[in-house]
C-alpha cells in the first residue's frame, strides 16, 4: 500500500478509502510531497490496523480512560503507561532518595496545628492569630537535600526561619488535601494555593542549576513548579507514590518515618470539600532549622 504524505503551510483533510489514504488539502501551500510505501498485513483491512495503530501506547490509547484510571493510581500519564516503561520498584526509589540525603542534608521542623474550622471565618484563606489557637499540635521533621540541591533548599530554609509578620510559612497552613497524593501548602500570601513567593521575593528560577535526582515516594517533600522553571513558596508533601510528579515538581526532602504516620492520618481522616480542608485547619504556627534550635537550646 502506498501513502501519499504532504505537508503544507494549512491544514491537511485525511480521507481514508478501501485500499488507499487519500489527503485533501484546505488552504493549499504545497512545499512537500513524498511517497511512503506501508507494508499491509494480509488477511487486515486497513481499518483493523489503523485501529491498532492507534492503541498502540498507553493502557487503551488516547480514546479511553485506562490511562486515566492508571494515573490515578499513580503511575504516571499516558507517556508512563506501556510496556516499553522501565520504572524502578518503590523500595528502589525509596534506596535512591536515601542515598541522595547522604550526601548531605539538613533537618527542618514544622510544629502543625490540627484548629477545628471556624464558622465564622470571612474567608478559607484567613488564619486567625497563632495565639488564638487552641488545636491539637505536631511537630514534622523533615529531611533535605541541602547538598545535591542547594538552592531549592536554601529558599525553602529561608521561609521556615522568617518571621510570622513577613511572607513565610509561619502563620500559613495546608491549603488542600488530594487523596492518595498527599497535602499541599506554602501559599504565604492567600492560603487557597493560588499564589505563593519565593524567599528573595521573586520567583525563583534555578531549574537549571539544581538537578532533579529524586523520586515522589511515600513521604516525599517537592516544591510546586507552577510555570516553566520556576518555583516559589507553595510545596507538597506525598503521602503515597505519586510518580506522575516526577520530573515536574522538584523533590527535595523527605518525612521521617513518624512525620509521614501523622500526614497520612490527616489525609485519611479530615472530611474535604473538593479537595479543601472543611472540618480542620492545618496551620504552620512555628518551623525552622532543627540543628540552630538544638544548639540554641544547649546554650
Amino acid at each position: 500500500m502506498s501513502r501519499l504524505v504532504a505537508w503544507t503551510g494549512g491544514r491537511i483533510a485525511n480521507a481514508a478509502t478501501a485500499g488507499t489514504r487519500r489527503l485533501s488539502l484546505q488552504q493549499p501551500s504545497l512545499f512537500c510531497i513524498a511517497t511512503v510505501t506501508a507494508p499491509t498485513a494480509a488477511g487486515q483491512p486497513l481499518q483493523q490496523q489503523q485501529q491498532r495503530r492507534s492503541l498502540a501506547t498507553g493502557t487503551r490509547g488516547s480514546r479511553g480512560h485506562g490511562w486515566y484510571v492508571n494515573y490515578r493510581a499513580g503511575k504516571g500519564g499516558r507517556h508512563l503507561q506501556g510496556d516499553y516503561q522501565d520504572r524502578s520498584s518503590l523500595e528502589e526509589c525509596e534506596t535512591w532518595n536515601t542515598a541522595v540525603l547522604a550526601l548531605g542534608s539538613r533537618k527542618v521542623y514544622m510544629d502543625v496545628v490540627v484548629e477545628p474550622a471556624r464558622s465564622n471565618a470571612p474567608s478559607k484563606g484567613i488564619v486567625p492569630s497563632l495565639e488564638s489557637l487552641q488545636g491539637e499540635r505536631h511537630r514534622l521533621t523533615l529531611q533535605i537535600a541541602s547538598t545535591v540541591m542547594p538552592e531549592t533548599s536554601q529558599n525553602f530554609i529561608d521561609l521556615c526561619n522568617a518571621p510570622a509578620t513577613a511572607d513565610g510559612y509561619k502563620g500559613s497552613k495546608f491549603y488542600r488535601i488530594e487523596r492518595s497524593v498527599g497535602l499541599s501548602g506554602g501559599d504565604v500570601l492567600t492560603n487557597i494555593g493560588k499564589t505563593g513567593k519565593a524567599a528573595a521575593g521573586n520567583p525563583l528560577k534555578q531549574l537549571i542549576r539544581d538537578p532533579l535526582p529524586m523520586w515522589h515516594v511515600p513521604g516525599t517533600v517537592s516544591m510546586v513548579v507552577h510555570d516553566v522553571d520556576e518555583i516559589d513558596s507553595r510545596f507538597t508533601v506525598c503521602t503515597h507514590a505519586a510518580h506522575h510528579l516526577d520530573g515536574i515538581y522538584r523533590a527535595f526532602g523527605t518525612l521521617t518515618a513518624e512525620s509521614l504516620a501523622v500526614v497520612q492520618e490527616w489525609e485519611s481522616t479530615l472530611l474535604t470539600q473538593k479537595g479543601v480542608p472543611s472540618s480542620f485547619d492545618l496551620i504552620i504556627v512555628d518551623c525552622g532549622v532543627l540543628e540552630e534550635e538544638t544548639a540554641a537550646q544547649a546554650a
